[in-house]
């Protein structure tokens, strides 16, 4: 098949790719954001949680409002380009202040939910639901780059090979939001390294982050390979052929799935001075095995000429990290120690009280400075560096030692260990080898 060296145009998009590979029931679960929700939720890929679900008036007006005091979002089910969506940044009682400064009391937030109702932010104008879900708190990475709102990753898939990939940072022209239209900055990626090259705002080229020092070229996107697995297996959920994919990075979560898009919008060939079309039609007629088949596949035939010669750093980690820990409707962070000595992730008897989870029924042999021993097993689901880990670990008593937590060699594929970090915290024998 010849290579088509101009970039992708919508009719193009909408009859070679839209129509061939997306079902018409793939792409309505994919434009209401609120069964995506679900469908993220029921196959266990991280999202942000729902808080409550809104769909009759009397299910506004019976509602208490108590919410989250450090902010919620209020979503359009069907919403497009970012329309009727209110951040809010704070709560109290019956009033908060979205992200734009805006107050709401609960009169007025009703009201703009019955605006949802009519179908007023909506696709094609149609009757519509609400629903409220938790707000991301922005990794310390991303914070430091837009001075207002959440950075976002979208990712561009076709059958479950990631082709094109942007780093879109809000500005405060774009009132927060990652919207291009509004003002907002595309910043291409290497699919190879997950480095970021050339970058746009309204379509022209920029090279630093308006307010920052910050170039907008050569930034190292936090464990990028987790990040197009996470892609490639909500496209494998969502059925999808053809799809954008929407990632954000939370301060205890790790990368979540925000939203999925059937219809991808096509700046990001602009932000990546490249064509959909002519990667697309380099792998159209391959089919992958499994998940890494695609990503290697992908790395291998998109990788940008600039850093084809960079060497991918694993993340670095500090002896002590904060790790927050995933249980039954609950989760909380924990000061960790890292502990190559240590084959296998071990926590206190404690933590399995905080997250509400028990041990299996199988026991596990541990080589410790005591002996040969067995203890109990359990299933551990955790957040390190950005990256979600889910292992099988041990629990023992743990008080007598600093740190409620010990972070194994088997659970740091993908890290390196900043040795001078040991020098600052003191000695602690531990039982594990």
């Amino acid at each position: 098949m010849p290579l088509s060296k101009g970039p992708l145009g919508m009719n193009a998009r909408n009859f070679l790719y839209i129509r061939k590979y997306n079902s018409t029931l793939a792409k309505r679960i994919a434009d209401d954001k609120l069964r995506t929700k679900r469908l993220l939720i029921s196959h266990k890929i991280p999202t942000t949680r729902l808080i409550k679900a809104f769909n009759t008036r009397e299910s506004v007006r019976e509602f208490d409002w108590d919410l989250p005091q450090s902010g919620f979002v209020v979503k359009p089910a069907r919403g497009y380009g970012g329309e009727g969506i209110l951040v809010f940044t704070g709560w109290k009682k019956d009033r908060g202040r979205t992200i734009s400064g805006k107050r709401y009391n609960r009169k007025q937030l009703e009201s703009h939910i019955f605006d949802v109702f009519e179908g007023v932010y909506s696709l094609q104008d149609l009757p519509d639901k609400a629903y409220i879900e938790e707000k991301v708190t922005s990794h310390k990475f991303f914070k430091k780059l837009v001075p207002v709102g959440l950075a976002d990753i979208r990712i561009v898939l076709l059958k479950g090979i990631p082709i094109m990939a942007m780093l879109r940072l809000p500005t405060s022209e774009s009132k927060g939001t990652a919207n291009l239209h509004l003002g907002a900055i595309g910043v291409g990626i290497d699919i190879r390294t997950g480095i970021t090259q050339h970058a746009i705002r309204h379509g022209t080229e920029i090279k630093k982050i308006p307010g920052t020092n910050y170039k907008t070229r050569g930034i190292k996107i936090p464990n990028w390979d987790n990040l197009l697995t996470l892609a490639a297996k909500t496209q494998e959920v969502s059925t999808l052929g053809y799809m954008g994919i929407d990632i954000v990075f939370d301060a205890k979560k790790g990368p979540v799935v925000l939203e999925i898009n059937s219809r991808p919008g096509l700046e990001i060939q602009k932000a990546n001075l490249d064509s959909l079309r002519m990667r697309m039609e380099k792998v159209e007629d391959i089919k992958v095995a499994n998940v890494e088949r695609g990503i290697e596949l992908a790395k291998s035939l998109f990788a940008s000429e600039v850093v084809q010669n960079v060497n991918v750093a694993p993340t670095m980690l500090s002896v002590l990290e904060p790790t927050t820990f995933h249980g039954r409707d609950t989760e909380k962070t924990y000061e960790a120690k890292i502990d190559s000595g240590a084959f296998r992730t071990a926590v206190d008897w404690q933590v399995l009280k905080d997250l509400n989870i028990e041990p299996l029924s199988e026991k596990i042999w541990i080589d410790s400075t005591n002996g040969r021993q067995q203890r109990p097993a359990v299933k551990l689901d955790f957040t390190l560096a950005g990256k979600r880990i889910k292992t099988t670990g041990t629990v023992t008593d743990r008080k007598h030692m600093n740190y409620p937590i010990i972070i194994g060699r088997k659970d740091m594929t993908g890290f390196v260990i900043n040795p001078t970090s040991a020098e600052e915290i003191q000695d602690e024998v531990e039982e594990d080898n």
